[in-house]
């Protein structure tokens, strides 16, 4: 939640009373929260913020990780069973079922 809540408030301009309402949204609709791995995530995205937050969402076995993150965390398209998409890739997927 660290580095989702920095990129809300600090490159989107979120209010800090508005991320407290999407942190707290993202948690009522967590089927389960996971912890970090503990041991240090595989270094595959060139920022390792980015490389931890693919660990957790490998370490959870989510299918789909839904980033904007052009530079770092798109370009590994899949890694272990992750797929790395766009949010207008999963809305157009959505709209397909």
């Amino acid at each position: 939640m660290v580095e989702l809540e920095r990129i809300l408030t600090g490159k989107l301009g979120f209010k800090p009373q508005r991320w407290q309402g999407v942190e707290e949204l993202l948690l009522d609709l967590a089927v389960e929260l996971v912890a970090a791995p503990a041991a240090s995530p595989e270094v595959l995205t060139g920022d390792p913020d980015d490389d931890l937050i693919l660990a957790c969402a490998i370490e959870a076995g989510v299918e789909v990780l839904v980033s904007g993150d052009r530079r770092h965390l798109l370009p590994v398209g899949e890694r272990r069973g992750v797929r790395v998409i766009t949010p207008q890739a999963l809305l157009a997927e959505l709209r397909r079922t």
